[in-house]
């Protein structure tokens, strides 16, 4: 997996209405992916935290929050999960809904507190300045950082982000629920390839597996088409989501 860098992870944000003054990349960024890659460069760029913590707090409907629920714990490393929390929880803090915290759980706190930003971890002045301006939130993720002051003005509207990727119009819609979890799984974490069996997607999921086939059955309701071709044992069938007007 490549490592995310500031630029890279700029460029991206930039894609999906962020007014860095930077060149947004070239293609929709994966979002679930994009904050575990926030939360590993943060420390080193204090804007990029306060304003990917901004573009969450008004556009937290994008996120797939199981999925990003199962991407903590499968691919961010232990040293960014507190971060992650951090960010979530400021989210929240300042107008995300509180439904973010089903990911915002799996991110735990240091033990030794310490400063978020490497700025801070220089000198014994520094490390003072930060614990003592530290916000609630960061501390109780083990943290030393202050609460951000919400940039919205380097915010484009969300006519603007969905009118530049329109592929983010099934998780706008779903408000980042089930279905939508399902939707970017399958597009992003299959390789291509059909699951065999309703428990594959269970686990991708990060939920139980009453929940997974009640979302299952609201897609279809939806025009959604599941095929299933295994008569004999209906516990395992290949799951391949098609919409209504697709082959």
């Amino acid at each position: 997996m490549t490592k995310p860098t500031i630029d890279n992870t700029i460029a991206r944000w930039s894609r999906v209405g962020i007014l860095f003054g930077a060149r947004p990349s070239r293609r929709t960024p994966d979002l679930e992916r994009l904050l575990l890659d926030t939360a590993l460069v943060a420390p080193h760029y204090a804007r990029l935290f306060t304003l990917s913590v901004t573009w969450l707090s008004q556009y937290d409907s994008f996120i797939a929050r199981h999925r990003l629920k199962r991407l903590i714990n499968d691919e961010l490393e232990q040293e960014a999960r507190p971060i992650l929390g951090l960010i979530l929880d400021l989210a929240i803090k300042h107008g995300a809904t509180p439904t973010l915290n089903t990911a915002g759980k799996e991110c735990g706190s240091f033990d030794e507190p310490r400063p978020l930003f490497e700025v801070h971890a220089r000198s014994a002045a520094r490390k003072h300045l930060a614990k003592t301006n530290s916000c609630p939130e960061a501390i109780r993720r083990g943290l030393w950082a202050p609460d951000v002051d919400l940039k919205l003005d380097a915010l484009r509207p969300a006519t603007w982000i969905i009118q530049n990727n329109p592929e983010l119009v099934d998780r706008a819609v779903r408000k980042g629920d089930l279905r939508c979890t399902i939707l970017e799984t399958l597009r992003h974490d299959t390789q291509g390839e059909e699951l065999d069996s309703e428990l594959a997607l269970v686990r991708l999921c990060a939920a139980n597996r009453p929940a997974v086939s009640a979302a299952l059955d609201d897609l279809e309701c939806e025009g959604f088409r599941i095929r299933r071709t295994d008569p004999k044992d209906r516990r395992r069938y290949h799951i391949e989501l098609h919409a209504h007007n697709e082959p």
